[in-house]
């Protein structure tokens, strides 16, 4: 077992070399143990288990699965499973879950991702005792009686509550869905069969080896494919998800990405008119263009750090927050079990634009001439120590100039026609640039100031 293979939230590492069947069945003692005292529901009896379509993914499924087992505990066995899917599971069954997977990640890699009973997430602090107890020599005692292990699905379940989110007839719109292969293609077309879309599946059919490109919807060259098929095929939009189908992008008829922010917008907008008073929760990357819409729908908008986990606490903590976004592309929804679930979000998106006046175009048109977004830039440095001394450079450069300064991720600074999120990488040494302004010029200005001063 490597200390290496725990991150904040989840467990990830390579194949075989870092996970394996050995770390699997420990990982499987380890939490079935812990879940006996740290349960918010109480001691559980049973544990769901999931998988994605990953090559090593069964194997590592089987020995997660005796790990449980050995300490008396049952498993319900879901099989294939997406993220959502599985956080489903674990709110429909109100038990405890754990999901083989490393999301976005190589074919080679893989992973585990946890939560206690009722899709309730595990904090930093819980998997860090659990690393703890993982990477030591403690005995994890086993059980005279073995646990049994029951197989069920709960796909179908799955599928007719996410249909139940179609309100209102889709407007007539043409959409390439790119699947990548990987756990999205499991419900994908079902969840859109007779809604009135044309809908252009491009590899819907799960297959490990991720044969046409990796399953990271953020990365440039795996777009390229998407975006082909939408030009060739004349279509409104193109959709994509990322291997564990808990993220979703979305592309206009161009091929160009639609900036996640613009997204959260018009979900805000169309959430807020249902839910008129409530809140749009947001991180601290996001464009003013949220902001914006929501409020002039009669929303708020609350911000927090980076990080799906922060903005689903945020979603626990304010009851009145009916949608979560991170400009990664995830977004969680408080009437879906607080999920991130990216074929959700699709539907949402849609309902979204199929209940304003002016086609997506037309709105797309308005927002880019208006707000104007970098992608996020990454700064190498040598180690963190720099890396400090140069955020705070950064900001007693703009102190003066600044309208407003927060620090809740970073340094977030505000100007009169621009503003900027500078902060750390959780994991390495680099600082993380994301900007607006609201001209073209000022943000390659900006941007190239920015740029030199962060170099320099």
């Amino acid at each position: 077992m490597l200390a290496s293979i725990f991150k904040k939230y989840d467990i990830r590492g390579e194949y075989p070399t870092k996970i394996n069947e050995e770390v699997a069945f420990s990982i499987g003692q380890v939490y079935a143990d812990y879940l006996k005292s740290n349960d918010p529901k109480g001691t559980p009896n049973k544990v769901i288990v999931g998988r994605d379509i990953r090559l090593s993914s069964e194997e590592l499924s089987v020995a997660l699965i005796n790990g449980i087992i050995s300490t008396g505990i049952d498993v319900l066995n879901i099989g294939l499973a997406s993220s959502p899917h599985y956080n489903y599971a674990s709110a429909h069954f109100n038990l405890p879950a754990i999901l083989i997977t490393a999301s976005h990640m190589t074919k080679n890699f893989n992973g585990f991702k946890f939560v206690f009973s009722g899709n309730t997430i595990l904090t930093d602090q819980h998997l860090a005792k659990i690393k703890e107890v993982a990477l030591s020599d403690i005995k994890i005692p086993t059980s005279k009686a073995s646990g049994i292990v029951e197989n069920t699905t709960i796909l179908e379940e799955y599928i007719k509550e996410i249909r139940q989110f179609i309100k209102t007839p889709f407007k007539k719109l043409k959409i390439v869905m790119d699947a990548g292969n990987a756990m999205a293609g499991l419900s994908l077309e079902k969840i859109f069969e007779d809604t009135g879309l044309e809908i252009i599946p491009l590899y819907t059919t799960l297959d490990g080896n991720f044969p046409n490109h990796e399953t990271n919807p953020k990365i440039a060259k795996n777009q390229i494919d998407l975006k082909r098929k939408i030009v060739e095929e004349k279509a409104d939009l193109g959709f994509m998800f990322d291997g564990d189908a808990d993220r979703f992008y979305a592309f206009d008829r161009s091929g160009d990405v639609i900036f996640p922010s613009y997204i959260s917008a018009l979900m805000g907008r169309y959430l807020i008119r249902n839910y008129p008073g409530n809140e749009v929760v947001v991180e601290v990357r996001t464009s003013n263009v949220v902001r914006y819409v929501v409020e002039k729908a009669g929303g708020k908008v609350l911000v927090t750090k980076p990080w799906h986990i922060m903005i689903k606490l945020a979603l626990t903590q304010n009851p009145d927050a009916v949608l979560g976004s991170e400009t990664s592309g995830h977004y969680i929804f408080r009437d879906f079990y607080k999920i991130d679930d990216g074929i959700l979000a699709a539907v949402v998106f849609l309902q979204a634009i199929s209940n304003e006046e002016k086609s997506v175009d037309d709105i797309l048109d308005e927002f880019r001439k208006k707000y104007f977004i970098i992608e996020e830039t990454n700064f190498q440095f040598d180690n963190k120590t720099k890396q400090d001394q140069k955020l705070a450079e950064v900001e007693n450069y703009y102190k003066n100039q600044s309208m407003k300064i927060e620090k809740i991720d970073g340094i977030s600074m505000s100007f009169d026609n621009w503003h900027f999120n500078l902060r750390s990488s959780e994991t390495d040494p680099v600082l993380r640039l994301n900007m607006e302004a609201n001209s073209k010029e000022l943000m390659e200005k900006k941007c190239k100031e920015l740029a030199d001063l962060i170099q320099k």
